[in-house]
């Protein structure tokens, strides 16, 4: 839990955010400092905002907010400044728990911050949410259906989902009830199930962008049939990237007394779940990158 008065002094803010590090949400404090430069492969949350917002209900008194992979707060932060009664951000990441504190301090509001793998939370609460952000996460999952399906018994009013993608968003694909069968890749429906446009997730087993937490890259047309696969209904789809969504179907819970979660990890790299720090050298370049950019 973290509350506390917002600072006054620019100069001691200035500081603190170069104490906190690399910024990858760089976004304006009250004081009228920015926490970042908002150059790659950091990014300004304030642009993500304003595709979804109009669709966020301008008074959440008494509401609920669940904000998985909430990074530095931004979302989160946004939500409480529209009277939300009680947001909980999870982030497994130590350094962004931190950043998030900060800025929530900045802008006098109170977090529920949750330092912790994101699979884990879900399949370990049966809490449900009025409002459930779940925004630039989901290719970073390594069981992204698993959490997309306990987000969406989760969410009791909107869920507001972003994804990076991979393909033309112009590429449309046959949708049937039914698809046949094949035999050696030939024949049935094989042509419909290989075409580029079809609903797909492609896999990543190495790094991408440099990334080892990069899974799973959907393209353009899985985003809404997994949605509705998880009992959401589609709702609006402002950007590619961005669609807001409301229960449809309610599947419900069932709950595993000894369910045994799996450690996981690409090879080489961090293994998860639980709190995680950014690798040290790459921190080090990150912050180094802005320093240069700063003089």
């Amino acid at each position: 839990m973290f509350s506390s008065a917002p600072q006054n002094d620019p100069a001691e803010i200035a500081n603190q955010i170069r104490t906190l590090g690399w910024w990858y949400q760089d976004f304006e404090l009250p004081c009228g400092i920015r926490t970042g430069t908002g150059e790659e492969p950091s990014y300004r949350p304030e642009t993500r905002w304003k595709l979804f917002e109009p669709y966020v209900p301008a008074d959440l008194q008494g509401q609920t907010v669940l904000d998985v992979g909430g990074n530095a707060g931004y979302f989160s932060i946004q939500m409480m400044l529209r009277g939300a009664k009680r947001c909980v951000l999870v982030e497994p990441y130590v350094e962004f728990v931190r950043q998030a504190e900060f800025a929530a301090r900045q802008f006098g509001v109170e977090l529920e911050i949750v330092n912790e793998d994101v699979h884990t939370y879900c399949l370990t609460t049966s809490e449900r949410f009025d409002q459930v952000l779940f925004l630039g996460l989901f290719y970073h999952l390594k069981y992204p259906g698993l959490v997309l399906d306990r987000l969406a018994e989760m969410t009791q009013g909107r869920m507001y989902f972003q994804s990076h993608l991979i393909g033309s968003e112009q590429e449309q694909y046959q949708m049937q009830p039914n698809y046949a069968r094949g035999a050696g890749g030939t024949g049935g429906d094989e042509a419909l199930l290989q075409d580029p446009a079809f609903p797909r997730l492609l896999f990543i087993e190495t790094l991408y962008n440099g990334d080892p937490t990069n899974w799973w890259i959907p393209n353009h047309a899985a985003l809404e049939p997994m949605l509705r696969s998880a009992g959401l209904k589609v709702i609006a789809r402002p950007h590619p990237q961005v669609i807001v969504a409301e229960p449809d179907v309610y599947f419900g819970k069932a709950t595993y007394g000894n369910l045994v979660f799996p450690r996981y990890g690409k090879q080489g790299q961090a293994v998860h779940p639980g709190p995680q720090r950014v690798d040290p050298k790459l921190w080090a370049e990150l912050i180094k990158k802005v320093e240069q950019r700063s003089r």
